[in-house]
C-alpha cells in the first residue's frame, strides 16, 4: 500500500479537505500536460474532474489498494482521457502523434526511472509536510484557510486580523518562513 492510500480512503469518507488537497497538487500538472498536446484550460478540468470521477467510482470498491503515487494514477487516467477525447473529436492525426509518443515515453523511460522519480517527488513532499508543521500555529491556519479558497477578508475575520493587509504581510513572511525550514 502506497502512502498516497490516504486520498482513496479520503474520497470513500468524501473527505473534502482532502479532495482540495488532490485538487491542488495534481490538477496544473494535468492542466501544462493537456495544454502542451493542444488542448484547452477549459479542456484540462473536464478531462481532471472525469478522471476524479472514475477515481472515486474506483475507490468504492473496499479490495481497491493504492500502490504507486496518485500522481502517477492520476496522469495515466488523464492520458487516457484525453487521447479518447481526441478520437472523439476525429482528430486522427492527433491520436497518432499522442500515441507515438505515449509508446515512445513509455518505453524510454525504464522503470527504475520511474521509480526514482516517485521516489524523490515523496521526499519533497514529506520535506514541504515536515516543514509546514514546524510553522507557528497561526501561520499554518492561515496558509491552510488561503489554499482552500477561503475570501482573504473572510479569512482576516477568522483569525481576528485588522485588516486584509495584516493577512498579506503575514502571509508573506510564513511562506518565506516555510521556504526556510524546507530548505534546512
Amino acid at each position: 500500500m502506497h502512502t498516497d492510500h490516504r486520498y482513496i480512503e479520503a474520497l470513500r469518507r468524501n473527505d473534502e479537505s482532502l479532495i482540495r488537497e488532490i485538487y491542488r497538487q495534481h490538477q496544473v500538472a494535468t492542466l501544462r500536460w493537456i495544454q502542451s498536446r493542444g488542448g484547452s484550460a477549459d479542456d484540462a478540468r473536464d478531462i481532471f474532474q472525469e478522471a476524479l470521477t472514475a477515481l472515486f467510482e474506483k475507490a468504492q470498491n473496499p479490495d481497491f489498494i493504492l500502490t504507486c503515487p496518485l500522481g502517477a494514477l492520476l496522469h495515466v487516467i488523464c492520458s487516457r482521457k484525453w487521447i479518447d477525447r481526441l478520437r472523439q473529436k476525429s482528430k486522427d492525426s492527433e491520436v497518432r502523434n499522442e500515441e507515438e509518443r505515449r509508446y515512445t515515453e513509455e518505453h524510454d523511460r525504464d522503470t527504475l526511472s520511474i521509480a526514482e522519480e516517485a521516489i524523490a517527488e515523496q521526499q519533497r513532499q514529506d520535506r514541504l509536510a515536515r516543514a509546514f508543521e514546524k510553522l507557528s500555529d497561526l501561520c499554518r491556519q492561515l496558509l491552510s484557510l488561503l489554499s482552500q479558497g477561503i475570501a482573504p477578508r473572510d479569512a482576516a475575520v477568522q483569525l481576528q486580523m485588522n485588516s486584509v493587509d495584516t493577512l498579506y504581510r503575514r502571509k508573506n513572511a510564513c511562506i518565506e518562513r516555510w521556504r526556510t525550514e524546507f530548505y534546512h
